[in-house]
């Protein structure tokens, strides 16, 4: 039986978020590729709702591992992935004369944001490994 660390209720949500914070970045990245685009308004990613995934990830119609929990005690495995995020209008500012409603400056603000955020849900991921290999003898 072969167990799926990326299934593990720890690890789905930190790849959920690694997930969403790489698509904000691509939209940020649409966002400064029309900074001159006439009639073109900002946008950004609604911010996924921590509740929610950490509902759908406990939820036991939700598993897919090998094993059961049977006991409360027990650790689940289950995780519902999908990754559908919406995107809505975000003005920066004020629209120019153009109608374009991008700030440079708030778009590299918020891309260095999803920068340090995914870096953070990174070494979060890393370190979860690490300590999953110590548990089991195979640490450094």
């Amino acid at each position: 039986m072969a167990l799926n660390v990326s299934d593990m209720p720890l690890m789905a949500m930190l790849k959920e978020r690694m997930s969403w914070l790489s698509a904000r970045q691509n939209v940020l990245a649409q966002n400064v590729a029309n900074v001159d685009t006439p009639g073109y308004s900002a946008k950004d990613l609604k911010p996924v709702d921590f509740a929610d995934i950490l509902k759908d990830s406990t939820a036991p119609s939700q598993f897919q591992g090998g094993m059961a929990t049977t006991d409360p005690r027990h650790i689940s495995l289950s995780h519902s992935g999908g990754a559908d995020y919406t995107d809505f209008n975000s003005p920066d500012a004020e629209a120019n004369p153009s109608g374009n409603t991008v700030s440079l400056e708030q778009e590299m603000i918020r891309v260095s944001d999803t920068q340090a955020e995914f870096q953070a849900a990174s070494n979060l991921y890393a370190k979860a490994i690490d300590m999953m290999k110590t548990a089991i003898g195979h640490g450094g």
